[in-house]
Parts: structure tokens; C-alpha cells; sequence
């Protein structure tokens, strides 16, 4: 029998992409996870995510599983790819490896159940911190990397200002760097160096928002 074209006898990884959603909600920062319905680890908290489709990029598939999962519709060029996790052992059902995604999610948005998840809920972003909330699969793993590059992206440009809305109190911006860096910023110091951002500019008394046509440089 003749094997097709480009057939190679070499084990193939099945190809997954998760999503960490963030919020703004009530003055604190959230994630959305979803309560796993079906095994392996029904029952337990994970990050919305699934199998990426035949001829499905790694992207549009987190953007497709986050609306269908958790109701959450977001562009696919938004998202923010934080990097690829294909440990041995990392799913009991194979040889899966993942490509994870951040996405900033409009301020307050709502949650709804969806496909695979028995349950959706909004997780504090400083409950996820101290590992204290078990999570399925090594989505622990992808949480504590994303805190890194948040943090990264936190110093270099204001994008993150982005899940605050359209304008935003100086106290809440440093509120929201406040549970990024998981430290206290003094009030003063964060001030100063939001009036030195070129993408951020006053629309009245201890209000900001971003200059129009402000796009993040990734």
C-alpha cells in the first residue's frame, strides 16, 4: 500500500488552546473558570478551553471555546498568547499539548454556561495567587506564567488600563496594579508614572482613559 505524502511514522500530540479570561468586577480583578462536567477531573475548577478543529488556528479556537464554554465572545486578534504547555503527563486522556491565550473581557461581563461546563463562576485573580484553589490539568502552571507576563506588560505599557473601561479613577488604576503585582503601590508614585504614559491621557478631575487609536504593540 502506498502511504500518502508527507505521512511520518512519529506520534502526534492532540492540539488544545485555554483561555485566562480577566474581568474588572466590583473593584477587584477576576478570572472565569468553568466546573468540569465530564472526566477527567469532573467537578473541578479549570480555564475554558478545548481541542483545537482541523484547519481551526490555535486563536480562533480559544476565542470560539470561550464564547461557547463560558458566553464570553471576544476577538481572536485581541487575545494575548502567553505561551505553549506540553508537559508528559499533563492529561490523563494522552499526549496533548496547549497553547494558552489572556484575554481582557469588557468590564462586568456575565457568564453563562456552556457545551462541556456544568458551572461558570468568577474566580479572584489573588485567590489563584497562592494555589490555595485546586485547579484541573497544570492550569496552575498557566495562571502563575500569565502573572509574569501581566506584570511584564504592566511596566511597560497600559494596556491592562483596558479592563478598567473606556475612562477610569486613578485610585481604581492603582487598584488594579495593586492585585497584579499582589503588593501595596504608593498612591503618588503610581500617579507620576501614569501622567508619563504617551497612551493615557486626563479626561477630567482624577479621570483618565486612553488616547484613541491607542493599540497595544504586540
Amino acid at each position: 500500500m502506498t502511504k500518502a505524502p508527507y505521512t511520518y511514522e512519529y506520534p502526534r500530540p492532540a492540539l488544545t488552546a485555554d483561555v485566562i479570561a480577566l474581568c474588572w468586577r466590583a473593584g477587584r480583578l477576576e478570572v472565569a473558570v468553568i466546573e468540569r462536567g465530564s472526566p477527567p477531573f469532573k467537578g473541578q475548577f479549570a480555564l475554558p478551553g478545548g481541542f483545537v478543529d482541523e484547519q481551526e488556528a490555535p486563536q480562533e479556537s480559544a476565542a470560539r471555546e470561550l464564547k461557547e464554554e463560558v458566553g464570553i465572545d471576544v476577538s481572536s486578534e485581541e487575545l494575548i498568547e502567553i505561551g505553549i504547555f506540553g508537559d508528559p503527563g499533563r492529561d490523563p486522556r494522552g499526549w496533548n499539548v496547549s497553547t494558552v491565550f489572556i484575554a481582557l473581557v469588557p468590564k462586568d461581563s456575565q457568564l453563562q454556561a456552556g457545551d462541556d461546563a456544568a458551572q461558570v463562576h468568577w474566580i479572584p485573580w489573588e485567590d489563584l495567587q497562592g494555589k490555595s484553589l485546586p485547579l484541573a490539568f497544570d492550569h496552575q502552571s498557566m495562571i502563575d506564567r500569565s502573572s509574569t507576563i501581566l506584570r511584564r506588560i504592566s511596566l511597560t505599557e497600559p494596556t491592562l488600563l483596558k479592563l478598567l473601561g473606556p475612562q477610569f479613577r486613578v485610585r481604581h488604576a492603582r487598584h488594579l496594579y495593586n492585585q497584579i503585582w499582589t503588593t501595596h503601590i504608593p498612591p503618588r508614585r503610581f500617579k507620576a508614572w501614569l501622567r508619563k504614559q504617551d497612551a493615557v491621557e486626563r479626561a477630567g478631575k482624577s479621570i483618565y482613559q486612553l488616547k484613541k487609536g491607542f493599540k497595544r504593540p504586540w
